[in-house]
């Protein structure tokens, strides 16, 4: 059975140039692009992506770091695709831990990570992390809608 997820390249990970270098990754490890598109973020569309995580975490300056980081700045959207029924899992276990500093050296932020958690709250900014990943089959379809439109 073949699964798809999303994902998106942070400004992070665009600024840095490593858009092919992650591809590669995700193309060794055996996923297939459905679907990509370059977005100039706007303030909606990333509000209405972090809505959840937003009101659960609820720290006042999320929104704000959020806004920071993703305005008016260049993010790659994709619809990845491959066989099996733990595709989400694995895509966040390739990905590593949300934390780039304690993230498997071998997942993507290991490999490229230059932030951590702790640094970036004691900053009060969002964390650098190169890439997001859906987390369940329900987020997926919703943030495949949300980006993609259907």
């Amino acid at each position: 059975m073949k699964q798809q997820t999303f994902i998106m390249i942070k400004p992070d990970a665009v600024e840095r140039g490593l858009v092919e270098s992650i591809l590669d990754i995700f193309k060794e490890a055996g996923y297939h692009i459905e679907r990509s598109k370059e977005v100039l973020v706007d303030e909606k569309l990333i509000l209405k992506h972090y809505e959840d995580v937003i009101k659960a975490l609820n720290i006042d300056y999320f929104q704000g770091a959020i806004l920071d980081l993703f305005l008016g700045k260049k993010v790659f959207a994709y619809v990845i695709s491959k066989e099996g029924e733990h595709v989400i899992e694995d895509v966040r276990k390739l990905i590593g831990a949300t934390d780039p500093a304690k993230a498997d050296p071998k997942s993507i932020r290991g490999r490229f990570g230059i932030d951590a958690m702790s640094k970036s709250m004691a900053e009060k900014r969002m964390l650098r992390n190169l890439i997001h990943a859906s987390d369940s089959l329900e987020n997926a379809q919703k943030e495949i809608e949300l980006w993609f439109g259907h």
